[in-house]
């Protein structure tokens, strides 16, 4: 009994515990690995941002220098007073510039925005290239530092620059990462770096060179760390690109540690589950569910035992046994489900099955036997129900010789009107009962002349008893006395060994019923074995009239 609930609280209380805590964590891992990709999508998004606004800020700058470099084309490349007002004019009004100078054909430097040089200062010969250029960075001696140069080639030879500030440049790359990271202006065909903030490195793998568009890297870099960087070349300058870098880790953060509320809400699933799955498998393990479900499906079939004629041995009719081939618990015996079944209201619905599987495998032997019998059992519940009884005349039109066996406590329940009626109209419609078990309750015995009883069916344990000085015993010679007085035909239900059968056979009981004769067996079977019992007789026959003659 312990054991037995032990298995019972297993199967409702901890196995959906268990089973919601393998579900749960499966999806606490799904959220959290979502969650982290999701963060981890956001901070890559957030520094290709970031690189892409820096890139912006540098073209905007870069592309108003470009502007003002294309109105110093329209001047003229000697460096008067005026020209060189409005050079210095020109760079007060763009910040970034600390310089603007004319070079000549020659490659010499006649002005600044300072000064014209009275002995011009050589410098690289401008090339024919026409178009904003950069060059950089380059060292300015009388600013004794470096600084990068745009310059644009003019069309009747020379060009016009800008210096433009490295301290600039670098304030615009401030504050874009932490400690360990780094942001720069670095060589898009090569990688190398042009001016940094921080300590540069470079990918080890993932970076396809040239750098042609915006793009993010995860990897780890030269400098033995992992780190995620974001690269964005200028439009103004293609061979340029921004690159803005981080730790991994500082980036994305760590996204093991569940909080509070992701904990509370891990334990909510948990318990909502387990919830459901308790449900769940009282709900599949419900009676009723289990029997509905296997209406639906078929897993109700049949059985046939033969009814042996005690005379000549041969198969006379059978008794329709049900079974159910249940998926998961194999076949099961019918006093585990039939009173279940009763109590559920299934049972009128599985015996249709029943009489429809019976009249279709049984067809060959009622074409060819009309006189064979067919007994099956019912209930109250069929006499009950008037769409039952109207089903049961309906398949003695089918089955010539339809016996349904009842009970005695159905007898018994034979005071309710609905009963008395539902017998009325089957004796109406010549259909005859056999009294199952007879002798083991109580069954008035004027009802065995009021209502079409045929059979009686003595009950095994009185075969059983058979040779045994077992009260038993006796019972089978009343109930074989009381059947001839009343003109009903005797079955006898267990016969296992042949001394069962000759005391049977003195007693005269008619009709023998068990595994002496044959086990309960399918519809093919039952054809193949009255097949060859024919054979056998009419052998019996033919050399029986051989030695007569």
């Amino acid at each position: 009994m312990k054991a037995q609930t032990l298995r019972i609280w297993n199967r409702q209380y901890l196995a959906p515990a268990l089973i919601s805590a393998i579900i749960t964590l499966f999806i606490t891992l799904f959220i959290s690995y979502e969650q982290a990709e999701q963060h981890k999508q956001l901070q890559q998004r957030d520094l290709k941002t970031k690189a892409r606004q820096l890139s912006e800020w540098l073209d905007i700058n870069y592309s108003i220098i470009n502007n003002v470099l294309i109105d110093l084309e329209k001047l003229s490349n000697q460096c008067s007073e005026e020209i060189l007002f409005d050079m210095r004019s020109i760079m007060f009004n763009v910040a970034p510039v600390v310089e603007m100078g004319i070079i000549d054909a020659d490659g010499q430097l006649i002005c600044t925005s300072w000064k014209k040089h009275e002995k011009p200062i050589f410098v690289t010969p401008p090339p024919s290239q026409l178009g904003l250029r950069f060059l950089g960075p380059v060292n300015v001696e009388y600013m004794k530092q470096p600084a990068f140069v745009l310059a644009r080639s003019l069309k009747q030879g020379g060009e016009v620059n800008a210096l433009v500030r490295i301290s600039w440049l670098k304030n615009q790359l401030q504050n874009r990462s932490s400690e360990l990271g780094f942001t720069g202006l670095i060589h898009s065909d090569t990688g190398r770096p042009i001016i940094m903030n921080g300590p540069y490195a470079r990918p080890q793998s993932g970076l396809k060179l040239p750098i042609d568009q915006p793009k993010v890297v995860e990897a780890e870099f030269n400098n033995g760390l992992e780190q995620v960087a974001a690269y964005s070349p200028l439009i103004t300058f293609p061979e340029l690109s921004v690159v803005i870098s981080d730790e991994k880790q500082i980036i994305f953060g760590d996204q093991r540690n569940l909080s509070i509320q992701g904990i509370a809400l891990c334990l909510s699933v948990w318990f909502l589950l387990t919830l459901l799955f308790q449900y769940l498998i009282v709900y599949l393990s419900d009676s009723a569910h289990l029997l509905k479900k296997a209406i639906k499906h078929g897993e109700f079939f049949n059985l046939y035992q033969p009814l042996i004629k005690a005379s000549d041995k041969q198969i006379m009719g059978v008794e329709v046994l049900m079974r159910w081939q249940h998926p998961a618990e194999g076949l099961k015996n019918p006093v585990t489900f039939i009173p279940e079944a009763e109590e559920k209201g299934f049972i009128n619905k599985m015996t249709s099955q029943q009489l429809k599987n019976c009249y279709d495998e049984l067809r060959p032997i009622l074409l060819s036997h009309p006189d064979f019998i067919v007994t099956i059992n019912i209930s109250s519940n069929h006499l009950l129900d008037a769409k039952s009884v109207r089903e049961l005349i309906h398949y003695k039109t089918l089955i010539p010789n339809l016996v349904l066996e009842v009970t005695e406590d159905v007898l018994v329940d034979g005071e309710d009107d609905r009963i008395q009626k539902a017998f009325i109209k089957l004796t109406a419609a010549s259909i005859e009962i056999a009294i199952d078990d007879f002798g083991t309750g109580y069954c008035g015995l004027h009802y065995l002349g009021q209502l079409p009883v045929k059979y009686l069916k003595a009950d095994k344990c009185f075969i059983a008893s058979i040779g045994t000085d077992s009260i038993n015993s006796h019972i089978l010679e009343m109930i074989v006395s009381l059947a001839k007085k009343l003109d009903l035909i005797t079955i006898a239900e267990g016969v296992e060994t042949p001394h069962q059968v000759a005391h049977l056979d003195k007693l005269g009981i008619e009709i023998h019923q068990g595994w002496h004769y044959s086990r309960a067996i399918p519809a093919h079977e039952l054809l193949q074995l009255i097949k060859i019992s024919e054979q056998r007789s009419k052998r019996d026959i033919e050399i029986e009239e051989e030695a007569t003659c």
